[in-house]
């Protein structure tokens, strides 16, 4: 047998049994852990070291057999490549000094180690960037000492079937450097292309994967946001005033509001009280008021007893109202700006603080953190036609 015939076949021989060693021990321990079996995980690992990486299992189809013929073919290429440098650089020693046995399984681990690597620089480049530097190595290392872990104890079948291959062979004339260095560069260069190749399968697995969790992942259900709870002005107020005999109370009347006026920035506003009982009763208090924006939300405004620019305050006095009788009180206020804040929406009236509370919806530019000022009930007088006539308007 010639020199270039032995090389080859034994190049061939150590390639094809590395390629298969390289690829049961990866399938058969991804069918393992996949699987419900008595073996622990444990044994699984010594037995079958992981070449082929766990997240190729985790890839959407085709990928997880595209990734496995890419690490294989690409191992493969490698060990060609160390094994021919291996067997044509031995040519020239005596049959005593060849390098044999030892010297094809260094080669092996080699391979073995060398597409670990790449397939580590592969998920590098998939995952980048990384959550946190920390986490760049992650499950790096662990492939790395697996890849030299399998190369003691399953490469040394491919290089011991190199290595009868090789004693078995007569020498012969040795390879033409031209011919040893121009198949060299073959190799190298194959393996080289595969090795890149393989790099860039991770990424697009990774992206294929991501896709497909995406779309297959039912969408979230719309978060149905609650409607806020508007906590608006009681009903009755918190303040409390203790009744006189026979005084008015909320259920017992009406209260209408009247049309506000205004006059050189200030404001001013009559409501009228009504007796809609059946019998007399007292008014000797000062309105009890309060104020919601145009949402609903309870207004904090400062109320100030007393008159104002456009109202005089006649100062509580006793009022008794037959049914059907009535009485008014003045709002005054000054002009505020009420841009960019909320308005007020409703005005909540009662005869004194305490009971029923009556609402009405209006449009009044008192705003939160404003001041009013509230006069106290008086009798109806003939001619209301004016808010206030003890004072001329401006």
């Amino acid at each position: 047998m010639g020199n270039q015939k032995k090389s080859v076949i034994v190049t061939v021989w150590v390639t094809a049994v590395a390629g298969l060693a390289w690829l049961l021990s990866g399938a058969i321990r991804g069918w393992l852990l996949g699987h419900q079996t008595r073996l622990p995980g444990q044994f699984v690992a010594l037995l079958f070291p992981e070449t082929l990486a766990r997240r190729t299992w985790q890839s959407v189809e085709p990928w997880p057999a595209l990734l496995t013929l890419a690490s294989v073919v690409t191992m493969m290429a490698i060990t060609a490549f160390f094994v021919w440098v291996i067997v044509t650089r031995s040519e020239h020693r005596s049959p005593g000094q060849r390098l044999g046995f030892l010297s094809l399984w260094m080669g092996v681990v080699l391979a073995a180690f060398s597409t670990a690597a790449f397939t580590s620089l592969g998920y590098i480049v998939a995952t980048w960037p990384p959550a946190r530097m920390a986490a760049l190595l992650d499950g790096i290392e662990p492939l790395l000492f697996a890849a030299g872990y399998w190369g003691i104890i399953w490469g040394w079948i491919p290089a011991w079937a190199g290595s009868r291959l090789t004693r078995s062979a007569a020498p012969s004339h040795k390879h033409k450097p031209a011919t040893k260095r121009s198949t060299e560069m073959v190799l190298l260069l194959s393996a080289g292309v595969l090795a890149v190749t393989l790099m860039a399968a991770f990424p697009a697995a990774h992206r294929s994967t991501e896709e497909a969790r995406a779309l297959s992942e039912p969408s979230p259900p719309p978060v149905q946001t609650p409607e806020p709870v508007v906590y608006g002005s009681p009903e009755v107020s918190h303040a409390f005033q203790a009744p006189g005999k026979n005084w008015c109370k909320g259920d017992e009347v009406a209260i209408s509001w009247q049309e506000p006026e205004g006059a050189t920035g200030h404001r001013g506003m009559r409501f009228e009280l009504t007796n809609t009982g059946t019998g007399p009763c007292l008014l000797e208090s000062y309105p009890d008021i309060a104020f919601d924006n145009v949402d609903g939300w309870a207004m904090d405004v400062l109320v100030v007893h007393g008159g104002s620019f456009m109202t005089d305050d006649p100062g509580v006095s006793a009022i008794t109202l037959l049914p059907g009788q009535g009485a008014q009180a003045f709002l005054g206020w000054n002009a505020m700006a009420a841009a960019g804040d909320m308005r007020t929406g409703t005005m909540l009236v009662a005869p004194y603080p305490g009971t029923l509370r009556h609402s009405s919806p209006v449009d009044l530019d008192i705003i939160d953190g404003g001041a009013v000022s509230l006069t106290a009930w008086a009798p109806i007088k003939e001619d209301p036609a004016a808010i206030k006539n003890t004072r001329p308007k401006p």
